[in-house]
């Protein structure tokens, strides 16, 4: 097994990848805040339904609205460490506290990984540009749980490559196991080929009590789920399967394969395969170690999702290329350092042409369209609500909200992913004292009934983004709301951002 160069110790590499993504994420952050008028915002939605239900499970409840249970978010963990501070404006800031902490563990453990794989200096620079070459930055950005879930699958492959070399489980190998399928079920994968390597290479009991510790999460989790009268799996997983139509196994791997994400995932997964494969007749363990990896990226393209803001993949990209590094520790150092560098050519050429003309945007577009959506429910409307995003509307929001897409209503889930009616969302409306709705209509153009009244039409003026939508429909779900309705949005208006206007429906269209 290859070792550390002598003349450049880990620490150089440690330092070497956080300096790289912290550099990388302040010119991010920094060029996102200087679109959207130098104020901070996150760029998905979906960080405020973590909020949202981190508020809930502080008051004893699970869900986005009080008194109600629903598993809107998909993270058995990561809604519980958002608790601190909930119900203030403090409590804002935990997601990016998190993922400038999972991204700087991440960048130290994937320096760590090509410390071991013996690349020297030019391995340093290596390790310094992969937070930009693999999108690690972006990932941080988001606020989402996917950046720990990278940290954690980051530590079962150094963890494993350890015991690869020395025969011993060590603590960063266990917590790895734990801690990826507790952020992201599909932490799983990589966590129980993992305990199926240790057990092929002659430990059949660690082996074993590690797939049972990586199982441990989950189960607790569906117990969890089960015992609040709730279905086993995550709405936002349900709802994922029922967008997808529920393709097989081989249909989902043919239609992540056709994204630009997905078929830099499947190039690397075939490559780390087949060293691994060759691997066998001259060095079992380590091709072992390469296969379960290379196990670990075919199941994410088989049964996870690429895309959305690209950081569904990010934790099986950047595993995969540190397993490469280490599982070529023994060859020689040209193809060593050009095989790294070509898998981060490669991560650049797929992520870098959507970082600064589409993400970057992201933040001007979500301040612009939902905070000023949860801005009308909160301050004007002050009563139940019905949308198709509910993060940015629920959070720190006292009045019901009922989310058409149903990530956190098991009843609208249900009604879009059957043949209901027309018209479905009426009756749920009805049934929670909803008197105002904020749609996409192009997502939900058959739920909309034809007694409620639009009212107009929120447009966003960003040049380019990742969103459902430039447009939102705004609707009175009663004739009697209208005038109401409309005097609210008169005075909502008036503190639209310059990227956000408002265009009424006459009477009579």
């Amino acid at each position: 097994m290859a070792h550390i160069d002598r003349h450049v110790g880990a620490a150089a590499f440690v330092l070497a990848g956080v300096v790289g993504s912290l550099v990388a994420f302040a010119a991010f952050v920094g060029i996102s805040m200087f679109r959207n008028g130098w104020l901070f915002e996150y760029p998905l939605d979906d960080v405020y339904i973590h909020l949202a239900m981190a508020e809930q499970i502080a008051n004893g409840g699970y869900g986005v609205n009080a008194g109600e249970y629903s598993s809107a978010a998909s993270s058995p963990l990561y809604p519980f460490l958002l608790t601190p501070m909930a119900e203030t404006p403090a409590q804002r800031w935990w997601p990016l506290l998190w993922n400038i902490a999972a991204l700087f563990l991440s960048a130290a453990l994937f320096g760590l990984a090509m410390a071991r794989a013996g690349l020297g200096r030019i391995g340093i620079l290596l390790t310094a540009a992969a937070p930009v070459a693999l999108s690690m930055y972006i990932t941080a950005f988001t606020g989402m749980e996917n950046m720990a879930h990278t940290a954690a699958s980051l530590a079962i492959v150094f963890g494993l490559w350890r015991y690869v070399e020395t025969d011993r489980i060590g603590w960063v190998l266990v917590l790895g196991v734990l801690f990826a399928p507790a952020m992201r079920l599909e932490g799983l994968a990589l966590a129980l080929a993992a305990g199926a390597t240790v057990i092929v290479l002659g430990r059949p009991r660690a082996g074993l009590g590690l797939m049972c510790l990586a199982i441990l999460p989950v189960a607790i989790f569906v117990v969890f789920l089960l015992g609040l009268g709730l279905d086993p799996l995550p709405n936002s997983v349900v709802a994922k399967l029922a967008d997808t139509g529920g393709q097989g196994p081989a249909s989902k791997l043919a239609i992540n394969a056709g994204s630009y994400g997905g078929r830099y995932l499947l190039v690397l997964s075939a490559v780390v395969l087949i060293i691994g494969a060759a691997s066998l007749t001259t060095d079992r363990r380590r091709g072992y170690f390469a296969l379960a990896v290379a196990t670990a990226g075919f199941a994410h393209l088989a049964f996870g999702s690429t895309g959305w803001m690209d950081r569904y993949e990010t934790y099986a990209i950047v595993s995969l290329v540190a397993a490469l590094a280490l599982v070529l520790s023994s060859a020689s150092y040209l193809i060593r350092a050009s095989a790294i560098t070509a898998a981060l050519v490669g991560g650049l050429f797929t992520y870098a042409p959507y970082a600064l003309p589409v993400y970057a945007w992201n933040s001007a577009a979500i301040a612009g369209q939902h905070a000023e959506m949860a801005r009308f429910a909160k301050a004007f409307v002050k009563g139940p609500v019905a949308v198709n995003d509910i993060g940015y509307v629920a959070w720190q929001n006292p009045h019901y909200v009922l989310d058409l897409w149903g990530l956190a209503s098991a009843e609208a889930l249900e009604a879009r992913s059957s043949d209901a009616s027309s018209g479905w969302a009426g009756p749920l409306a009805a049934d929670k004292g909803v008197t105002a709705a904020m749609v996409y209509d192009k997502w939900l153009e058959d739920a909309v009934p034809s007694d409620w009244r639009r009212l107009g039409t929120l447009h966003l003026d960003v040049p380019n983004a990742f969103l459902g939508g430039p447009d939102v429909a705004f609707y009175a779900t009663e004739q009697e709301s209208v005038d109401t309705l409309r005097k609210a949005l008169k005075a909502w208006e008036q503190g639209l951002p310059d990227r956000a206007r408002f265009t009424y429906v006459e009477d009579g269209q």
